[in-house]
């Protein structure tokens, strides 16, 4: 087998990157916003990782709220607002991106900070209309993911950098499972952004799902948290609800994510186009191939950051012989197994 980088390494680097932020968000209060209330593992992962890395380094948030019950209002002479990170920076997902534009315009002497986000327009005119918004702020600092990201954000900021994904925080992650089966695991996107790939039948996969399937029932209990936090906000009790069940919520959000992590341990291999599908084969140190979504997420962020890991491929549009394939998951499994 040939000569191969050292895993465990790349992701500690990573998780050092993060430091950055600690300058940024200071001594002052901050408001973390925006926090996912759904069922999308990979924004929980985003989540626990953000909040993992305030943890160790002593930082504690003055409030943390979804989107949808949080008012401006709260905001006092000082506060730092941290955004919440992930893929919803853009046009896709407008109801996110125009709570951070009304703060933006509604608060320009507070420091805003937006954690590592892709950026994606599908409209150059939404682009553009945006990026006017944010540029009337003097103190927004936009952290991004990928080296596209980081273009288009020079037009909305001066201040921008180039940061991976906050779960990299919870590297490494314990799931239990020491032997793991031979098959492999495919998560693939049912959403809009999923994209065109080849089956993979010379693969032995033996599960495939998505985030939805694998939330299932537990859907319902996650509507019970966003129907009340959205509830007692209307009634003008939202900041004291948020104290209360947002912190229930992170708890019960905690055991989606070792759900998760555990499905991921039973299996020798990970094949998928979510982006935090990769990323939680790489927090649980499994070889993974990742194809890409449906605008390039994937391959820009593999290509900023963890290509150099030995236990990822990505797969290129030209799809590479079967033999060849199978052979450097077979390499990547043995590398693994003594990580």
């Amino acid at each position: 087998m040939a000569s191969l980088k050292n895993h465990k390494q790349l992701c500690k680097e990573l998780m050092q990157r993060h430091e950055v932020l600690l300058e940024l968000i200071g001594d002052a209060p901050f408001h973390y916003v925006d926090i996912p209330t759904h069922g999308n593992v990979g924004d929980l992962l985003i989540m626990h990782g953000t909040l993992a890395f305030f943890r160790k380094h002593g930082l504690s948030p003055k409030l943390i709220a979804p989107y949808d019950a949080y008012d401006p209002e709260w905001i006092d002479e000082g506060d730092v607002i941290v955004f919440h990170g992930g893929g919803n920076f853009g046009d896709l997902y407008p109801c996110f991106q125009q709570l951070r534009e009304d703060i933006v315009m509604s608060h320009p002497h507070n420091r805003i900070i937006v954690l590592p986000q892709s950026l994606h327009f599908s409209s150059a005119a939404e682009q553009a209309s945006s990026a006017e918004v944010f540029r009337s702020h003097p103190d927004v600092h936009i952290c991004v993911r990928d080296e596209v990201s980081l273009q288009m954000a020079q037009a909305f900021s001066d201040h921008v950098y180039l940061l991976p994904d906050m779960a990299h925080q919870l590297y490494p992650l314990r799931a239990g499972n020491k032997r793991p089966s031979q098959h492999g695991l495919r998560i693939s996107r049912v959403d809009d952004e999923g994209g065109m790939h080849a089956e993979m039948s010379d693969l032995d996969v033996d599960t495939v799902t998505d985030w939805p399937e694998f939330v299932g029932e537990r859907e319902e209990h996650i509507n019970l948290f966003r129907r009340g936090l959205g509830g007692f906000y209307r009634r003008g009790m939202g900041r004291a609800a948020n104290r209360i069940l947002v912190r229930l919520w992170i708890a019960y959000s905690g055991r989606l994510v070792k759900d998760a992590a555990r499905l991921f341990a039973r299996h020798e291999f990970i094949v998928t186009d979510r982006l935090h599908g990769h990323i939680l084969a790489c927090l649980l140190n499994r070889p993974n191939i990742v194809l890409d979504n449906s605008y390039g997420k994937n391959s820009r962020y593999v290509a900023a950051w963890t290509q150099r890991s030995e236990l990822v491929t990505l797969e290129q549009a030209q799809t590479p012989p079967a033999q060849t394939r199978t052979t450097r998951i077979a390499d990547a499994a043995q590398l693994a197994a003594i990580i």
